[in-house]
Parts: structure tokens; sequence; C-alpha cells
């Protein structure tokens, strides 16, 4: 797909900086008048009876805004700040804001703030780390104070009972126990590591759907929550204590995050049927699709299926903003620095849950490039999002801002539902073939039997790929092995060497001190002997000397005479 498809139009709105997309709206926060400015994108194909309401607040932030998230039935507005988070009641759809009145304050939106848990002295060195809707009115967040790896359930009241209500604390990470009672341990020689993002996919049961909230920390480590929907709703307490799982174990282990940097990494949930879906970048270009399994009650698994690589430029480009798709849960965009934008659409997941063998591989299609200078957009990419029209036509919007003059585009492309380009697993053009027919044809043939394993990596759903195909598997295989396999042995060797030389200085050290030993044995030993010595002669000297005055005494005695009486 190319711009041609697509419309364009100046997108003036002054004082403006924070977007939000609804499924037929565009919302925007007027940082100067302190309201809310909403675009109605119902008639595309007539831009000029685009209707512009504002809405005013009860009460002005006193924080700057920084971004707007929408609840899923566009009633409540979350404007999130950089130390808080805003909640506004918005009007219902019904109601109109502007019926072609000159008055643009006569609608005055409810306006609700909610405190990080602590001292007010202490919210001037708090900072919000992340926010996300559980329901229409059940939310999540997590603020860095008094701990950045704890999670705060609220429930919004209704409109004629204006606030919020705290119904539970989540930590995520530490000691805690389970449904079953029982103490879920994690033994750890590392620091605490902090939440980065958050998000929020369903699992349907047969009788019932289950919430799951996935949280990523920045050591890499993945925690899972479920709780039951309908008893959310009900305010059973039973289901709002249950605990954060994890961290999860990603399968096979050649995708596994333990203890990686992940403080700029992100990720999205897809798919909200009986096996969700978790997107994950890796680095910069590089993105894991994995399955969330669950085996038993207490206990999940993520399963990669299918690894992205992006291309890379001369200029490194790295993936800024990844948006899934309200009206299609195995679809998802992303877009790049370079102002690419592709929408990735996974198949798989259907032929996954009716237990097939042979599944297809992602369809990745390619919908601004930057080969094409007449479709290229050369701007910074601000917002992305997507909106169905009253015809049901279904749009991917745009908000671009120019590098040079700061002015703004808002950019409509047109989504064929019907059209799915497969492209290949690698979107780089193939270089010329240095492999021979009869070394690719060997390896087709070893790997031929192992069809039927669920990792696919191959860049096309048939078995007979061509080698240029099979030649750019086979190098991104290398490619992976190379940089995690042999980077995981040479920190394995490098530990060992470490070791061995600790050994080595232990032996050397047991050495010294035996013989220092040996050393102060041998002198005492001498100095036993020469007491020995000292002691025999003063012993015949005393021997001798006591003769002789035996033999004087004697002889005085001889010689004395005997008086008588």
């Amino acid at each position: 797909m190319t711009l041609s498809s697509s419309i364009r139009i100046p997108f003036e709105w002054p004082n403006i900086d924070v977007f939000t997309l609804g499924k037929s709206c565009l919302y925007g926060y007027d940082s100067v008048n302190h309201c809310l400015v909403v675009h109605s994108l119902i008639q595309i194909n007539n831009l000029n009876d685009i209707s512009i309401d504002h809405l005013y607040l009860s009460s002005s932030p006193t924080w700057p805004i920084r971004k707007l998230i929408l609840n899923e039935d566009e009633t409540i507005l979350a404007l999130l700040a950089d130390k808080i988070v805003y909640l506004v009641y918005l009007p219902k759809p019904n109601i109109h804001i502007n019926d072609h009145s000159t008055s643009k304050g006569s609608c005055l939106c409810p306006i609700v703030r909610v405190p990080p848990l602590v001292s007010s002295s202490q919210t001037i060195t708090c900072s919000l780390i992340d926010f996300v809707w559980l329901t229409i009115n059940h939310f999540l967040i997590v603020y860095t104070i008094p701990s950045s790896s704890e999670c705060y359930l609220y429930k919004v009241q209704p409109l004629k009972q204006i606030g919020i209500v705290h119904l539970h604390t989540y930590s995520v990470g530490s000691c805690s126990t389970n449904k079953f009672g029982t103490p879920t341990k994690k033994i750890s020689l590392h620091q605490p590591s902090d939440i980065i993002k958050l998000d929020v996919t369903k699992r349907k049961e047969q009788h019932s759907e289950l919430i799951l909230v996935i949280a990523m920390k920045t050591d890499g480590d993945i925690f899972i929550l479920e709780i039951d929907e309908n008893q959310l709703q009900s305010n059973d307490n039973n289901k709002i204590i249950e605990e954060f799982h994890g961290p999860i174990c990603i399968l096979p282990t050649t995708f596994n995050n333990y203890r990686t940097d992940h403080g700029q990494s992100t990720f999205i949930c897809l798919s909200n049927s009986m096996y969700p879906l978790v997107v994950f970048t890796r680095d910069k270009c590089q993105m894991n699709q994995c399955v969330i399994l669950s085996p038993a009650s207490n206990q999940y698994y993520l399963f990669t299926i299918d690894l992205i690589c992006l291309p890379i430029n001369q200029n490194g480009q790295m993936i800024t903003s990844i948006i899934r798709d309200p009206f299609c849960s195995n679809r998802y965009f992303i877009s790049d620095s370079s102002a690419n934008v592709y929408l990735i659409e996974i198949s798989w997941i259907n032929q996954i849950q009716q237990g097939l063998k042979q599944i297809q591989s992602t369809h990745i299609q390619h919908l601004i490039t930057e080969t094409n200078s007449t479709c290229k957009i050369t701007n910074k990419i601000e917002q992305m999002g997507l909106i169905q029209t009253n015809n049901n036509e279904k749009y991917l919007t745009i908000i671009a801002k120019s590098q040079t003059n700061q002015k703004k585009e808002l950019i409509f492309v047109r989504l064929q539902s019907t059209e799915s380009i497969e492209n290949a697993l690698f979107l780089y053009k193939s270089e010329t073939s240095t492999f021979s027919s009869e070394y690719v044809d060997r390896i087709r043939s070893l790997l031929s039997r192992e069809q039927s394993i669920p990792f696919i990596t191959l860049s096309t759903s048939s078995i007979n790929i061509s080698d240029s195909d099979f030649e750019r598997n086979l190098l991104q295989f290398i490619k992976i092995l190379t940089e995690q396999y042999i980077d995981k042995q040479e920190n394995v060797r490098k530990e060992l060497e470490n070791k061995r030389v600790y050994l080595v200085d232990f032996q050397q050290t047991e050495f010294n001190q035996n013989r220092n030993l040996n050393e102060k044995f041998q002198l005492i030993q001498k100095r036993f002997q020469t007491l020995t010595e000292q002691y025999q002669q003063e012993y015949s000297r005393r021997k001798r000397l006591s003769s002789h005055v035996n033999d004087l005494l004697s002889v005085i005695e001889q010689s004395t005479p005997v008086l008588s009486d």
C-alpha cells in the first residue's frame, strides 16, 4: 500500500501538543486555555464539514500534561502528567456538545485528581511510571513512591458520585501469596527492579472473560496478573487480591530475556482469545511475537512463535511506536525513527487455536516506505491511531510534525481489509547468493523433517521455499546463533576463567601459608634443642658443685675436734 490512497490536510491547533485518537474523534489538550479540543473525523471525504468542539474543565491541572488515554467506551479521559493523573468525565456520545452554537464554554467537564498514596510532602519527588485501563471504570497506576514495584487498583465512581476508590495494592516481583494460599517466592541476588510498562489483554473462557495484566520490569522480567472481569465488576475481594505471577519463562530458551537491560523496551498485548499475544521489543529493530500459554491455573509461559526483524539503514533507526488495531485484535502498527510505518497481521494465531501442525508466517505490510520519495513522510511522527468513519471505513491516522517549519499535518491512510501482502520475514533486499545449490538443498532436506514444530522462522508458509528466501533465513539463524549463543558461551568462559584464576590464587596462598608454618615450626624446634642443651649443662654444673660441697663438709667434719661434756 502506498500513500496514493491517503488524505493529507494541514493540522493547525495552536497550544496543543498532546493528542489521542478515539474510534471516531481526535482529542487534544490546550495547555494555555486548559481545555480539551475534540476533532470529529466521521466525514473524512468532506473535510470542510469537520466539527471542532471545546470541553472546558471544572479545574485546571497544575502539572503539564504529556499523554492522553481514553477508556474503552470513551466516557473518561485520563490526563497523564509527570507526577500525577487527572480523570476527566466526558459527555455521552448522544449529547451534542456544540450544536452549531457559537458558545464553546457551555459544556463543563468534571475533573478528578489521582494522587499517590503518600503524604503531600513526598508528592514533590514522586513521578508517574504508567497507567492502564482495565475496564471502563477500573484502572491500574504505578508511581515511583512509595514503591516502583507496586500497582494500585482504583475504581472510578459514576458521574453522580464523582471520585475514585482505592481497591487494592499489588506488589510485582516480591514475596506474596497466590490463590491457593501458598507463598510465591522469588530468590534473587540483585536489587528489586522497577516497573517500566503495563498493558492489558483478555483471555476468553467458556463462561467468563479474564483480564490479563502484563508488567515488564527493567531487568527483563515479565509478570502476569489474572482477574475475572465479572468478579471485578461485582467487587469480589477474593479475585481482587490475586497477585502477579512470575517472572514468566520465555520459550524457546534462545529468546529468553532473563537479566537483560530492558529499560528502553516496550510491548503490547493482542488477540482477546484463548491464546493472547504479547509483542515486545528486544532491541532497536527486533520484536518477539509470543503466545501466552497457561497449562495450569498458577502457571504461565510465553512461547515465541515469530521474530520480526526490521531493516536497518545507515541512520540506524529504531522502533518508536507500537499501537494495536482496535478493530482487529490480531493486527498492530509500528513506526520507526525514520518515519517508516508497517502493518503487521498475525494470522497464525487462529491456526494455533485449531491445532494445526503447519502455520503461516506473519503478514508484514510496508505502508509508508522511505525508498519512495513521493510517499515518504519527511516529518516526525507524533501520534498514530485508528479511526472508523460513518460508512465503516477504517483509516490509520498519523499526526506528523515538520522538522523545518514546525507545522503539523494530519494524514489518513485508508486500510484495505481484504488486501494482505505477505512479505518475507526480512524486508531488506537479498544480496547475491554465495551458497551452492547442492549445499542449500542438503540443508533443506535436513530441515524438511522438522516442519511440524511450532517455532517457525521460514519466510513463507510453503515447504518448497526459494533458494534466496532460504539463504536469508539461514543467514539470520547464523546471526542469532552468533550474537546470542556465542555471547552466552563467552560469558561462561570468562566466568570459568575467573574461577580458575581464583583457584590458582587460593592454592598459591595455601602454599605460602604452609611454608610459613614449617619455617616457624623449625625455629621452635631449634629453640627447644638449644634450651635442652642449656638445661643439661646447668644440671651437670650443679651436680659437680654439689659433689664438691659434700667433699668440703666431710673434710671439715673430720678436722674439727669433738668437745666433751
